[in-house]
């Protein structure tokens, strides 16, 4: 009897236990883990890229005279029309010293400002520290773009700056004892250089650059907007000009610039209602975002090809070199949901009509869409693409889009379904992580 009591309170336990396997083992068949995104918001840029042939009003500059130059028009600076570009003197000595004296009559232009500081009020430490901070910025910035010329020209200012805080702080009272050195170092150089023998004037206003590439003259910028895309290929594979040994450089007139992209018949049909300035990038040569406008779109019917040109009056020392690179055109903007392409499928969608006769029947249509989880229960909402790649589609949340078949579409923060296995409308699922 002892062992019959005994079985019968083992029995009950057995059985409840075998009864919470098979309810456990029944959610783990029928709830399917789905992972999934909340709906966000962006916009992107539609980008072309083009192997594309840089060309410049240039005109060369020549030295017939002979001597040693010094350049009062530093490299990549601009000039005036019969501003002087270079000072000539007899000897190299004379040539070096010129530009020592350059170099001393800024310093002593500069203390002489700072020294007369002392009689003004109100200049603000948070000002200079602030500029201090922007200027050691665009430093740093300018020597990791392998801009040294606009670099140095921002450590002078830097000094300066630095010069400015020890007198408004007290640091120092004047600069009249450094002031009294350099006056002394200037009248001793300047008592031994001679006088210079002559001027080389800037024939053009623009930007003077020393550094010339023999493609100065391959093409007739005025008549840009007639480039054809075989005469580009041309100019791409011609040789450059010998340059005659008494150029000292060029003037970049017009700082206005062109770029000549090749590129399919098809892409360049983006360009021809682009209103307003595109967004450039050339990625080895600049690390700015430069803005250009479309000058021409040339179409090839025999190749089906075509050259886009663009203007652009963005300008430095780096982009006054550069002959050929490849550029980036951000050629639209796209604004919408971005969706994986991953979590597209297709499945059927319906709506309801009202006929004629005031009756209502529905149709039915297999489109594309996305699989929303609302609580434990999976939709599948329509999507209209506004723009694709092959990795991802940006999609309205606009109902009234012609091209939606249901008028329903996916709305902001609605939880996309990422990943999960045989996917349907219907299905009861369970969440995973949420992927933000």
């Amino acid at each position: 009897m002892k062992k019959l009591a005994k079985w019968k309170f083992i029995i009950p336990i057995v059985l409840a236990i075998i009864l919470i396997y098979i309810f456990v083992s029944f959610l783990t068949a029928s709830f399917s883990m789905v992972y999934v995104e909340s709906a966000q918001y962006q916009t992107v840029s539609k980008t072309l890229e083009s192997d594309a042939y840089i060309l410049r009003n240039e005109s060369y500059i020549t030295n017939d005279n002979g001597g040693v130059l010094y350049y009062n028009t530093k490299d990549f600076e601009e000039v005036a029309k019969n501003g002087v570009l270079a000072t000539i003197y007899e000897s190299e000595n004379d040539a070096i010293n010129a530009t020592k004296l350059s170099n001393l009559d800024d310093e002593i232009a500069n203390l002489k400002k700072l020294n007369s500081m002392t009689k003004v009020n109100g200049v603000s430490i948070e000002s200079i520290n602030k500029t201090m901070d922007n200027q050691l910025t665009t430093f740093i910035e300018d020597t990791r773009n392998n801009n040294f010329t606009d670099s140095a020209k921002v450590a002078k200012n830097l000094l300066y700056t630095l010069n400015e805080k020890q007198i408004t702080t007290g640091v120092v009272s004047d600069f009249n004892e450094k002031l009294s050195e350099l006056q002394a170092q200037r009248d001793t150089i300047s008592a031994s250089t001679k006088a210079s023998t002559g001027q080389i004037l800037s024939p053009l206003a623009g930007m003077y650059v020393s550094r010339t590439d023999g493609y100065e003259s391959v093409y007739d910028v005025s008549k840009i907007s007639k480039l054809t895309y075989n005469k580009l290929n041309e100019l791409k594979e011609t040789k450059p000009q010998e340059v005659s040994g008494n150029v000292i450089g060029k003037i970049v007139t017009e700082l206005n610039w062109y770029i000549c992209c090749p590129m399919s018949a098809k892409d360049a049909k983006e360009f021809s209602d682009a209103d307003g300035l595109l967004k450039i990038n050339i990625p080895y040569a600049s690390a700015d975002t430069l803005t250009a406008s479309v000058v021409a779109v040339n179409n090839d019917k025999a190749s089906g090809n075509a050259v886009v040109i663009l203007e652009c009056k963005n300008m430095n020392s780096t982009l006054a070199q550069i002959r050929q690179e490849k550029v980036e055109i951000s050629v639209r903007d796209y604004s919408g949901i971005k969706i994986a392409k991953s979590a597209i499928h297709k499945d059927k969608v319906t709506k309801n009509i009202e006929n004629a006769d005031g009756t209502t029947s529905t149709k039915e249509k297999t489109v594309e869409g996305v699989y929303i989880l609302y609580g434990n229960e999976l939709r599948f909402t329509e999507i209209s693409k506004l723009y694709e790649t092959a990795d991802y589609a940006i999609c309205t949340t606009d109902d009234e889009d012609k091209n939606l078949f249901s008028g329903s579409t996916i709305k902001l923060y609605d939880k996309i379904v990422t990943e999960g296995t045989d996917l349907y409308a219907g299905k009861i699922v369970k969440q995973s992580t949420e992927v933000e």
